[in-house]
């Protein structure tokens, strides 16, 4: 059993919490390319191993974050049998490291031009995100000194919480910040004031 197997419920929450702040599809991979966690269509397949799974193969071999703009075009997709009739928009695909060696991948994938268009408009910011909740994965792996698992509670408003100030920083000093970063959140303005109040980042 790999180590993300070992902690698949809290690998499957913190799949759950990145669709959900995210509003985009969500897909985690062991080191041996078993599907761990997946929201959407990817959950009835948890357990399986992925085939065709190039670009996961490749970030496990680098330890590199590989962004997909379109399916078909990049070189990492030739080998697929599905190349060209790929029912993937984009994916962004990012290792989870622990003590600097992949162990997993976190990907990104959205199914529609809307979830497209706000992935490749947002990349860096979910980038950032996503990174943070692959350390949150790594810490909540077994501790081998003490020979048990200790899990970290899942808090969807702090994650939450981050988004919108991760969202807010990348739209810094710009006219009609709010109305932006509440487009790459994907929720409305009126949401983004409730949830700023809510959280007091005013």
């Amino acid at each position: 059993m790999s180590p993300l197997e070992h902690i698949q419920q809290t690998v499957q929450k913190t799949a759950e919490a990145i669709a959900d702040v995210l509003k985009i599809e969500v897909e985690i991979a062991d080191e041996n390319l078993v599907r761990v966690a997946g929201t959407g269509q990817y959950k009835e397949n948890c357990g399986q191993v992925m085939q065709a799974s190039f670009v996961y193969q490749h970030v496990l071999a680098t330890g590199e974050m590989v962004l997909i703009e379109n399916p078909g075009q990049h070189e990492l997709c030739w080998p697929c049998p599905q190349c060209g009739q790929c029912f993937e928009y984009a994916e962004l695909a990012t290792p989870i490291l622990s003590n600097d060696r992949p162990i997993g991948v976190i990907g990104l994938v959205s199914f529609d031009p809307v979830q497209a268009k706000r992935l490749l408009e947002n990349k860096e910011w979910m980038l950032q995100f996503i990174v943070k909740m692959a350390e949150l994965i790594i810490n909540n792996l077994p501790n081998s000194a003490a020979g048990q698992t200790a899990l970290l509670p899942l808090n969807l408003g702090s994650l939450e919480k981050d988004a919108i100030v991760k969202a807010l920083g990348e739209v810094e000093g710009q006219v009609r910040r709010k109305e932006k970063a509440a487009k790459m959140l994907g929720i409305s303005r009126a949401t983004l004031y409730r949830k700023i109040k809510e959280y007091e980042l005013i």
